[in-house]
């Protein structure tokens, strides 16, 4: 079974970084990738069968919170784990009750990665 991850984020390294750290660890993956909330929520529309986001708080256009408001607007049954990353964590309690169901704090690191997957599972 292919496990099909959307990563959203505005910066290309670090799409990069979260795509080489995910394929790492997960063999059969198929990753989309999204640089900006508003994209994002069409690709959900589109691939109904993703199950894992990777969402970038800090963005222009439609930031992470922005999107989570927007996604559990038409998604409110969702049981999809979503992971914000952001280089602040004062939005850390903000990003979760929104829905999001874990926060990594930058740099990501594997540990972080994997410790943040479980999490957003479990929740």
């Amino acid at each position: 079974m292919i496990f099909k991850v959307l990563i959203i984020d505005d910066d290309y390294i670090n799409r990069r970084l979260l795509v080489s750290l995910i394929k790492k660890e997960l063999y059969h993956v198929d990753i989309i990738e999204s640089i900006d909330g508003g994209h994002a929520l069409q690709l959900c529309q589109e691939n109904q069968d993703i199950q894992l986001i990777l969402l970038d708080v800090e963005m222009p256009r439609m930031d992470g919170s922005e999107f989570l408001k927007q996604y559990f607007k038409t998604n409110s049954e969702s049981t999809i784990p979503i992971i914000a990353v952001s280089s602040n964590d004062l939005r850390v309690k903000e990003i979760l009750a929104l829905g999001a169901g874990a926060f990594i704090v930058k740099p990501v690191t594997e540990e972080k990665l994997l410790n943040a997957i479980r999490e957003a599972q479990q929740n």
